[in-house]
């Protein structure tokens, strides 16, 4: 055989395996078992369409709607068995860490370039490995205020503070500022404002720093020096003073805001409702709320042709700017990626809760965390009834964490 026949026969064989490629690729069925509702499941649907057309023609997307605890039992049952999981889950990013905890998913960050993801990415993050990519980020604290009681939103804390005693004095009988004290996910920006973190870099827990000691001592002061807090609130009085008009700056997620548009449910607020990211510390940091999301995820079973799909895909669905916009902001959520935003003059609340979300910090799926939250509630609750000094709360929260690791 001639050496340009050979040459022919072997490129003709490697078209042949690239049209072989190219078909296995399009005839790929892929299964989502999805938390995200059937109105957004409908959404997701049209969008893989798009992307099946433009990359794929011929693959099919069947999606599972289920609730959020028939997910997570499906999936370790499915799992246990060694048979039945989707080739992708979608849901909240509370059960990722009971999934890689029993071994189901595969990790990320070496099949999609995970720098897209500034916001909330460290929510579906475990030992640095990455298990799960937003399609939206939110669930994040933020500053809320009524427009017809303060003017604009104040910018730091001292802002804040003179902001609030001004409208106390004009009104005796409202109150300037108010938030759920003795809750650990209000105080956890505070932490990460004054550049606490609940992990080390060796991934032992740290709730003894220096950061978490001047974090613990902040919210002790505006409360017994500064005294712009109401003696006891917790979110049912935060949010009830601010529905009536009592009340004029809160902190609350953006969970809260159709709900504070809704006059009927919230007379004093609709058109007045405003919202801000927090105010600067005197350290020049904001608070950073944690913040979280819907997540994809890929089991460890899915693999070859299913697995190509399955994470071009989720590519394209998390970070083609028109995908973002159609799955994201068209279902009223906040984009995951930075490429896209909110439009103020269309949408100026969801545009000023983009702008909070900014700050934010990806709440990880650790199980551990759990050991974080119950060690901190007591000693924050110390600390606001002005029965433990911030040093001692930060120890003692320290000690109750390590405890509760080894248990």
């Amino acid at each position: 055989m001639s050496r340009s026949k050979t040459l022919l026969f072997a490129l003709l064989f490697l078209l042949v395996l690239g049209a072989f490629s190219v078909s296995a690729q399009d005839s790929v069925n892929l299964v989502i078992w999805s938390q995200d509702g059937d109105a957004n499941n409908v959404v997701l649907a049209e969008q893989f369409a798009v992307w099946a057309e433009a990359v794929s023609p011929g693959s099919t997307l069947e999606i599972v709607q289920k609730e959020t605890e028939v997910l997570r039992n499906d999936v370790l049952t499915a799992g246990l068995a060694g048979s039945g999981l989707p080739d992708l889950i979608l849901g909240p990013n509370d059960a990722i860490g009971v999934y890689e905890d029993a071994g189901l998913l595969l990790g990320l960050d070496d099949l999609i370039d995970t720098s897209m993801y500034p916001y909330n990415l460290g929510a579906a993050q475990i030992g640095g490995v990455t298990y799960g990519v937003p399609t939206n980020a939110g669930n994040h604290l933020m500053l809320m205020y009524n427009k017809s009681l303060v003017a604009e939103a104040p910018q730091t804390w001292e802002d804040l503070i003179a902001a609030a005693r001004a409208f106390e004095e004009a009104n005796p009988d409202l109150q300037g500022f108010a938030y759920n004290l003795n809750e650990p996910f209000w105080f956890l920006p505070f932490v990460h404002g004054f550049g606490g973190t609940t992990y080390a870099e060796d991934g032992s827990m740290v709730l003894d720093s220096e950061s978490w000691v001047n974090a613990y001592q902040f919210v002790q002061d505006l409360k017994f020096v500064e005294e712009i807090v109401p003696e006891e609130c917790d979110y049912a009085c935060a949010d009830a003073l601010f529905k009536e008009g009592s009340v004029a700056m809160i902190l609350n997620g953006d969970w809260a805001i159709a709900e504070y548009l809704d006059v009927e449910k919230s007379p004093a607020l609709g058109e007045n409702l405003a919202v801000a990211p927090w105010p600067v510390l005197p350290n020049g940091e904001r608070p950073k709320p944690f913040t979280a999301g819907k997540f994809i995820s890929i089991p460890v079973t899915t693999a070859d042709a299913q697995l190509d799909a399955a994470v071009s895909f989720v590519t394209w669905l998390t970070t083609d700017p028109a995908a973002v916009e159609a799955y994201a902001v068209g279902t009223g959520r906040l984009p995951a990626i930075a490429a896209v935003t909110v439009d103020a003059d269309v949408d100026p609340i969801l545009a000023a809760s983009n702008e909070a979300l900014a700050s934010g910090v990806g709440m990880t799926s650790d199980p551990t965390l759990r050991c974080m939250w119950d060690s901190v509630r007591p000693n924050l609750e110390g600390v606001m009834s002005n029965s433990m000094t911030a040093a001692d709360a930060a120890m003692e929260a320290q000690i109750a964490a390590e405890e509760c690791l080894e248990g």
